[in-house]
């Protein structure tokens, strides 16, 4: 399903990703927004059970991009 990183010795393991999750509140959603354009936004967020929740409106441009 995803291509294999180049650099894998820098791949973090899940339990240093879960670590990065639960130490940090804000990030960056990157996708592809209008025409296929790259789209980023930065978000807060919580990750709880092992679900990431961020706050959005119910449209916009974000949730364009990431439906």
């Amino acid at each position: 399903m995803f291509r294999k990183m180049r650099r894998y010795k820098q791949l973090l393991s899940r339990e240093d990703t879960i670590a990065v999750l639960n130490r940090c509140t804000n990030g960056v959603l990157a996708c592809f927004g209008d025409d296929g354009y790259p789209y980023a936004v930065p978000l807060s967020y919580v990750y709880y059970n092992d679900k990431i929740y961020f706050h959005s409106a119910k449209a916009g441009h974000k949730i364009d991009a990431i439906f």
